[in-house]
């Protein structure tokens, strides 16, 4: 009776010992929650023991990649640059090459940029009548003499606009006739021209534009078809037309620019609004500038932070933002090949228009890359010479100036001891590159 009665008090005790043991072993227990900022810890398989154990990975960190040179703090203009530390980028144009055969004084001209680097001049100043020539400096300081053709048998021709695309340069005129030189009155007649010619000159024609509002910008495409952006007088809106190779329109392009500043419209009554509308929009039409890029055609706007406009022959393909440091607005867009970045200058906003002196003006511009994909900023370009201002083109992955360097030695005189010693550096116009 007593060994029945043991066995099943052991039984019974064995039960008990048993059934927690089977439950702790059941039981998933989560992980701990990792602590902000601490170390992530992950398991890592040994091949030679195929044990594992704990490897510790570091936080990831917002802080960017150092460059060769130290980065700048720059407070950006929009929130998608905001606090970020831009680097530098540290350049030099040792490849100079001198430039022969150019008229004195033509360097302080605007350059106008080809694909392939060539940086060409129209030597007409500013509201003068409009002259033949063209001249174009390639890469290699070699120099280029074209002329364009002009309309005759009127009173006064002046250039409105000119282009350098993918296969031509392009010019857009405007003609007018006056009975009398001097009668300060609208002219009788006004006409609109363009004139075309290959990078050599070569294939030069002169047709008129037949559009109905008055052009202000061009550009072209490869195709041949030139886009001409105007200014609608009787509707008060812009427009933008694609030209046939004769001046006529092939099709008109979508452009919508009606775009009001709340701010602004809430402190006038609606004739001032509209009023202001219209000549804000003529203004910023007439300061933009048509900018190549690949097989595309970029509309910028000079002395704003208004987004780059990517267009093509039906419409616009998409906007670029701009992301510039606090304080400053877009110069210009330099002409690049279209490889998924844009080099821009850009310019002090309370200084940079104000500024006559070149100093002052190229101490208040500054040399960016940045992305054509959402317009963040990437770089600043920094060199020793020339200055920003001096560079004109920004081609496959490189950088090109055109300007005046001293050449030591180039005016020698004799001393008494017979040495030869330079008495006055030279200076000459040379054109460098540099990669970027």
């Amino acid at each position: 009776m007593w060994s029945v009665e043991l066995l099943r008090w052991s039984f019974w005790m064995l039960l008990l010992a048993v059934v927690p043991v089977v439950r702790a072993q059941n039981t998933v227990v989560p992980p701990a929650a990792p602590v902000a900022g601490a170390s992530a810890v992950e398991p890592t398989t040994s091949a030679a023991t195929n044990a594992t154990t704990p490897t510790v990975t570091a936080p990831p960190t917002d802080q960017p990649k150092r460059a060769s040179s130290p980065a700048t703090p720059v407070a950006a203009k929009t929130g998608s640059a905001a606090g970020v530390k831009l680097r530098t980028t540290a350049v030099q144009f040792s490849r100079v090459h001198p430039v022969l055969g150019l008229p004195l004084g033509s360097s302080t001209a605007r350059a106008h940029c080809s694909a392939d680097g060539t940086a060409f001049y129209d030597l007409t100043a500013s509201g003068a009548t409009a002259g033949q020539e063209l001249y174009g400096i390639s890469t290699d300081g070699g120099v280029k003499h074209v002329l364009r053709k002009l309309p005759v048998d009127y009173t006064h021709v002046q250039i409105r606009d000119f282009y350098v695309g993918d296969k031509q340069l392009v010019t857009l005129l405007e003609a007018d006739k006056r009975d009398n030189v001097a009668d300060a009155s609208p002219p009788r007649e006004v006409n609109y021209f363009l004139s075309t010619s290959d990078h050599d000159g070569d294939l030069s024609t002169l047709v008129q534009v037949d559009v109905r509002f008055n052009p202000l910008k061009i550009a072209s495409f490869g195709s041949g078809d030139v886009m001409v952006l105007g200014w609608d007088e009787g509707n008060l809106l812009p427009e933008i037309a694609l030209l046939k190779e004769d001046g006529t329109v092939r099709r008109f392009v979508d452009f919508d620019e009606h775009r009001p500043d709340a701010a602004r419209d809430q402190q006038v009554n609606g004739t001032q609004r509209e009023v202001i509308r219209e000549r804000v929009m003529l203004e910023e039409l007439q300061g933009a500038v048509f900018v190549p890029y690949g097989s595309e055609i970029m509309l910028t706007y000079p002395g704003t932070t208004k987004p780059i406009r990517v267009l093509t022959g039906v419409g616009e393909s998409r906007s670029i933002p701009i992301a510039l440091p606090g304080g400053y607005v877009l110069h210009d867009v330099l002409v690049s090949s279209g490889r998924g970045t844009l080099v821009v200058r850009a310019q002090a906003e309370a200084t940079g228009k104000a500024a006559t002196d070149e100093a002052t003006r190229n101490s208040h511009l500054l040399l960016l890359e940045m992305s054509s994909y959402n317009g963040a900023l990437l770089s600043e370009f920094t060199f020793a010479k020339p200055q920003v201002s001096d560079v004109t083109c920004a081609p496959n992955n490189s950088l090109v100036a055109v300007f005046q360097d001293t050449v030591p030695g180039a005016d020698q005189t004799a001393t008494s001891s017979g040495a030869t010693v330079a008495a006055n550096a030279a200076t000459q116009l040379v054109v460098a590159t540099s990669r970027r």
